[in-house]
């Protein structure tokens, strides 16, 4: 880990101890707002420096500051749009370090959007490891099937943009379940025909989608999830864009944008948000809950810290 700056925020101090760990006495204590080098990170601790002193300060009471991520959204950044995907041919990972498949699948991510990876991380103050992993381990793995973007047709989404207000019309040619109104999706183009589930195969999800663009194409935008991040369209203004016709052309025209989208969601309009900072710190269990839910927070965290060592792992310069 390269050499970062923090500041103490702890109201009472910060305790500095020999180890990373709360079962031996504190070496130290450094008082509110007091500046710290950032030498490694180990977990959820620090070693860090101040003056004289040296010892591991625990990550939740020191804030960052030497890096502070770009307000707005990254979508709209001119240099984070024009980048080049790849990472140049000295910041590849050789195959011959992908010995595993974890670090197969984080270096091959790196090596297809390294380029892109390193400015966005130093955009929003995380490691480029700590990006490529949330990429490989939150995305779809693949933004485009056959020249088309991966989509997943909701049918009880697009029974509340469009369907409640026509109820008949929808009623012939979608169904879900009403007691889990997120499975049990159906579909016939023809009311005469019986109807059929769609889901699993990208033919269907499109086939689905452009029957109800041709009822509403608005609502119909707003009730796919787009892209390797499966975002959905109703997001559409938490990652940046004023309607859903911009984010779909932006998500269909190039991975890039899907990405960014990606970490827009993460991220939002601000400096940072908590997602960010559990990134930032480490915890990648806490960035799981916020944004998976609570109740895969250990196997989606466990699964990014994986990916995260192995690639700080190949290129140490990385982490």
């Amino acid at each position: 880990m390269s050499t970062r700056t923090a500041v103490v925020t702890a109201a009472s101090g910060l305790n500095i101890r020999p180890n990373p760990s709360t079962s031996e006495p504190a070496i130290g204590k450094l008082p509110l707002g007091t500046s710290v080098d950032i030498v490694e990170q180990r977990g959820g601790w620090y070693l860090i420096q101040s003056g004289a002193l040296t010892g591991f300060a625990f990550g939740d009471f020191i804030s960052f500051r030497d890096a502070s991520p770009t307000v707005g959204f990254l979508c709209f950044d001119p240099h984070l749009c024009e980048a080049p995907m790849e990472p140049p041919p000295g910041e590849r990972i050789e195959a011959t370090h992908a010995n595993t498949p974890i670090r197969r699948s984080v270096a091959q991510a790196w090596n297809r959007y390294g380029g892109l990876l390193r400015p966005l991380s130093q955009r929003i103050a995380i490691p480029p490891a700590a990006a490529a992993a949330v990429l490989v381990v939150e995305s779809g793995g693949h933004g485009f099937i056959d020249g088309r973007m991966v989509i997943r047709f909701e049918n009880h989404v697009f029974h509340d943009r469009w369907g409640k207000s026509n109820p008949e019309t929808f009623a012939r040619h979608f169904a879900f379940s009403p007691s889990k109104r997120w499975t049990g999706h159906t579909f016939r183009a023809d009311p005469q025909a019986p109807f059929e589930s769609f889901h699993g195969k990208q033919a269907g999800e499109w086939r689905v989608f452009e029957f109800a663009r041709g009822l509403n194409e608005a609502a119909a935008m707003r009730s796919i999830s787009m892209g390797s991040p499966q975002i959905m369209g109703f997001n559409h203004a938490a990652i940046g864009y004023d309607s859903v016709q911009e984010m779909f052309d932006r998500f269909q025209a190039e991975d890039r944008f899907q990405i960014l989208g990606m970490f827009d969601f993460i991220k939002g309009a601000g400096s940072t948000s908590s997602m960010i900072q559990s990134l930032q710190r480490g915890h990648f269990d806490q960035f799981a809950s916020r944004y998976n839910g609570p109740g895969q927070a250990s196997v989606y965290g466990s699964r990014i810290r994986e990916h995260f060592e192995a690639l700080r792992a190949m290129d140490p310069t990385l982490g």
